[in-house]
């Protein structure tokens, strides 16, 4: 007797297509290798491992070999101005220059107005809705 429950226990062929789409395209690292094939891998990763950390090796003393040069300076030689204290100390200049600007000005206007008024308001000049 086939019925409806029997449709459901056929196997999928979508899986079929997915498995072998997996291995066509190279996807085959799912799989556990076998035992020779894993050691050649490894011993490939290790080797590739210390080629990377030799070369790290390399390009760290070379980064540091500038050291002693810039260490042989010293401290004593005096070469005059330092313009790194104007790049630092230029745009805190800027800034406050710039508030103090803003607020002086309002300032003045400010007591311009209280001094042109009979009243001494500072709404003088000003309009309705100011």
């Amino acid at each position: 007797m086939v019925g409806p429950s029997m449709a459901h226990r056929s196997r999928s062929s979508l899986a079929t297509l997915v498995l072998a789409t997996f291995v066509f395209l190279g996807l085959h690292e799912a799989f556990v290798p076998t035992a020779a094939a894993a050691r050649d891998l490894a011993m490939q990763r290790q080797q590739q491992l210390e080629h990377s950390a030799a070369i790290g090796a390399v390009l760290s003393v070379a980064a540091v070999a500038p050291a002693p040069v810039l260490a042989a300076r010293g401290e004593d030689d005096e070469e005059g101005f330092d313009v790194r204290i104007i790049i630092i100390l230029a745009p805190a200049a800027v800034a406050v220059s710039w508030a103090l600007f803003n607020v002086w000005r309002v300032l003045f206007r400010q007591t311009v107005r209280i001094g042109e008024s009979a009243s001494g308001s500072s709404k003088l000049g000003l309009g309705a809705d100011d």
